[in-house]
Order: structure tokens, then sequence, then C-alpha cells
């Protein structure tokens, strides 16, 4: 056998492998999910018995598994490094995926400021909503402003809040300009505010493009390559709180991107080096 077919045989059988690897992983997701929904439903269809008008999905504990292996489905494995404050309160960070909420749902409950075309995606939408999420329209300044109200309210129902200051994603390199109104409500109920960074790589700690949803992907095409790589490694790191009684808004917003931007610079440069 001549090197060109042998090259082409071990091509076709690395081919194979990962079509057979995309369909396992596909496989198990789909049971994962039809798992949560059904758990989900039952709790809104049986509010009696899951007391679900008084409580979170958070609360939970039944829910936080669930979204430990739906991480686990989406062949992501979760560190973290850092403190993160006991206090409820507000975090912000990088957002680079549509992972990021799965992920951070994962280490500790929360709602989310979410981009209102969000809603109506199939599974993410129906996730995000029962997360008692606040959907907002970030194209149009006026109404994300007034969408503050909603989150001092989740606040002091203490409730912690994750917003993306950015208002939009990115590959994981760097960070775009933050928003600094959504840290007035913060400010005006007196919460803390952490600053949190996130980032996705491989096994030897170099940076993954694969989960980044940016541009005009889609959900699937974000899905497909994300299970095409061997395995995701989502780092999520938590830096010191912020005294919001003591800094202002844009303080703390620029403070969290500068600090957030070290970071990832940090440890971008910590691996290029292992």
């Amino acid at each position: 056998m001549s090197s060109n077919s042998k090259l082409i045989n071990k091509l076709l059988t690395v081919s194979v492998k990962v079509k057979l690897r995309q369909a396992v992983r596909y496989s198990r997701l789909g049971f994962n999910l039809l798992a949560g929904s059904a758990f989900i439903e039952s709790c809104y269809q049986f509010p009696s018995i899951s007391k679900i008008k008084y409580k979170y999905l958070n609360d939970y504990k039944l829910f936080s598994l669930w979204v430990e292996d739906l991480n686990y489905s989406m062949n992501v494995e979760v560190h973290v490094t850092g403190e993160m404050m006991s206090d409820q309160g507000l975090f912000v960070s990088n957002h680079i995926s549509w992972l990021d909420t799965i992920v951070f749902s994962g280490v500790r409950p929360l709602s989310f400021i979410a981009r209102h075309d969000l809603e109506g995606w199939p599974f993410l939408g129906t996730f995000t909503s029962r997360m008692q999420s606040v959907f907002i329209n970030r194209d149009n300044k006026f109404q994300a402003y007034r969408s503050i109200p909603a989150i001092e309210k989740k606040l002091n129902e203490g409730r912690s809040i994750h917003v993306f200051p950015e208002g939009t994603t990115s590959v994981g390199i760097k960070v775009l300009p933050f928003y600094s109104m959504f840290y007035e409500a913060a400010v005006r109920t007196k919460k803390p505010v952490q600053a949190v960074v996130i980032s996705y790589t491989d096994g030897n700690g170099n940076l993954l493009p694969e989960p980044a949803y940016i541009d005009e992907d889609t959900f699937g095409e974000t899905l497909g390559r994300m299970f095409m790589v061997d395995r995701i490694h989502a780092h999520v790191h938590f830096l010191p709180p912020m005294d919001s009684t003591r800094l202002g808004r844009k303080e703390m917003s620029a403070r969290s991107r500068s600090d957030i931007q070290k970071q990832l610079k940090e440890s971008q440069n910590i691996k290029r080096f292992l």
C-alpha cells in the first residue's frame, strides 16, 4: 500500500471516529435535556407540591445537579479559582458565548441579564427564562436603562444577578468596552459587586475559539464545534469584590474591566510558557 493510500485511510478512520464521538455526545445531551425538561415542567405542573411560586429553580438541589450534568453533556469541564463572595450581589464578567450562562449556573445559583432575542431560542430561551432572568434590548439604551429597577428588585429579594457589561460576545482574547449603567442597581441597593473572568481552553491551557458565539454564528454551529474537540475546559476566576457604598458605577465599571483584562493577559502569558 502506498504512503498516499495509508494517509487517506488514516484520515478516513479519524473522520469516522470524530463523527461517532459527535453522535454519542449529541445523544447524551438529548437525554440530559429530556430529563431536565421533565423536572422543570413538573415543578410548574404541580406547584402545590414543588412550591415553585415561592422558589426559584436555583433553589432546588436537583436542578443544580442537572446543570452540572448539563455542563458535562456540553463537553465542558469547569475549573473555579479565586474566592467567590458569600454575600448576594451583582456579578459581572466578560462574555464569550451562550455557554457562559450554563457554566456560571453550575458554579452558583444566579439570575441573568440576557439579550431580548434569547428569550425565543429553543432550550436556551426556556433555560434562561426559568432562571428568572431579565431580558433587555441592549440595542436600545433607553430600554436597557429601564431594566435597572428589575435588577434592583431581584437584588433586594436577596438574589444574585449576573451581568455581561460588554453587551455582546468576543472570542475571549480581549475585553470589549463595558456599559456602566447596570452597576447603578448595585449602588442603589448597596450590594457588593464582584468581577469574574471566564475563558475556554484545551487540556494544555491553549485558548479554544470553538465555544465563542460571534458574528453570524448559530447555536447549532457553536455546539457542533464544541463537540469536535476532545474536551473544553471552562476557567472561572473570581476577583476581589467591590464595595458599592464607596465606589460609583463608572469607577466600578472601569475597575472591573481593567481587572478582568489583566487577569486574561496574565493567564495567557503563563500558558504561553508552560
